[in-house]
């Protein structure tokens, strides 16, 4: 009777400090704040994959080149501020 007694105490003290939180505060519950990041600039992401293409091994095989890697300048485009 008596490890009953102390079990369902156990039980009983571990279930409210579950319910608990841990929070100090009075709201009971932890708030999480996730911000995704900014989208880097067109200008932040021009020759990204450059570093990774120049410390290749000359061994390696050779990068393949897709339609977005070279962009045609276009004249008639507002010039962009160089920071």
């Amino acid at each position: 009777m008596k490890k009953l007694v102390i079990t369902t105490s156990i039980a009983a003290l571990a279930a409210a400090l579950a319910a608990c939180g841990g929070g100090s505060g009075g709201s009971g519950g932890g708030t999480t704040i996730v911000s995704t990041p900014p989208t880097p600039s067109n200008e932040a992401k021009f020759g990204s994959q450059f570093a990774a293409d120049f410390s290749a091994s000359s061994n390696a095989s050779p990068a393949s080149v897709s339609s977005g890697d070279v962009v045609p300048p276009d004249p008639t485009a507002t010039p962009s501020t160089v920071p």
